[in-house]
């Protein structure tokens, strides 16, 4: 009996551990491992387990602005099972993460020959939901390495060729639109660029959003001019996006 009362409060109940194959990943690539749950003291019924992608994510309030965790996608790893006491339990799965995933490895997304990594605010974690009958549920979390696609690189390596460094990147809550294209997960990515000179320059930030299709990278360009208002511009990164010369693409824009 108090074993049972014990589980219920989260004392020698069931727990669990998520082992990630790769924590290193990209938006669109498939991320596998295995949930492992161990049981407790006392059999104990398992509603779910469950892995939600989550990132970090900037929301507006009032007049300031507060960071919160949003979910970017849910999976599904098993219903309903017994967690049979002192018993180990491997669920193996493979999930394909969302093109639109926030990407955050600093260093992958540097401007090159720049000398400073960016400022990336874009955790991305997957969460490990176990729902336990009648007690409290345990809880896992992982972080991942994102890294960006080729063509976030090839648009950083452009705008550092046209003298803009990446400086910063943050996840915004919120719906961002291309065209007739628009985010689907809650939240969006931005890629702040300032002038690598200093002193005058009548650009002073370029605000870059991407967002991800199978048909390939929709980009969304907001120029800061000094002295004129906010500019916006887009361009369609598609299949062959090798072959482009985005220096003179982005130079157009932005003039």
């Amino acid at each position: 009996m108090f074993k049972k009362l014990f589980a219920a409060v989260g004392v020698g109940g069931a727990t669990v551990d998520t082992v990630l194959d790769n924590a290193s990943v990209y938006p669109g690539s498939t991320l596998n491992g295995y949930v492992l749950i161990r049981g407790g003291s006392v059999d104990q019924a398992i509603e779910y387990v469950d892995l939600v992608l989550m990132t970090e994510a900037e929301q507006k309030v009032g007049d300031s602005e507060v960071r919160v965790a949003q979910t970017i996608a849910k999976f599904r790893v098993a219903n309903a099972f017994s967690a049979t006491a002192g018993l180990e339990r491997r669920l193996p799965f493979s999930l394909t993460l969302p093109l639109e995933t926030p990407v955050n490895n600093a260093y992958a997304l540097a401007t090159p020959g720049y000398g400073y990594a960016p400022n990336v605010k874009a955790a991305v974690w997957i969460h490990t939901d176990l729902a336990i009958a009648s007690a409290i549920d345990a809880k896992d979390r992982d972080f991942l390495d994102v890294q960006p696609l080729p063509q976030m690189q090839r648009l950083i390596a452009a705008m550092g060729n046209l003298g803009f460094a990446h400086v910063s990147s943050d996840v915004e809550i919120g719906t961002a639109r291309i065209g007739q294209v628009a985010s689907s997960i809650g939240c969006y990515q931005e890629f702040e660029f300032r002038p690598m000179q200093h002193g005058f320059s009548r650009i002073q930030e370029v605000e870059i959003t991407c967002i991800s299709r199978a048909d390939g990278v929709y980009v969304l360009i907001e120029a800061d001019r000094r002295f004129s208002r906010d500019s916006y511009s887009s361009m369609h990164m598609d299949q062959q996006w090798q072959n482009v010369d985005w220096e003179g693409r982005l130079r157009m824009m932005l003039s």
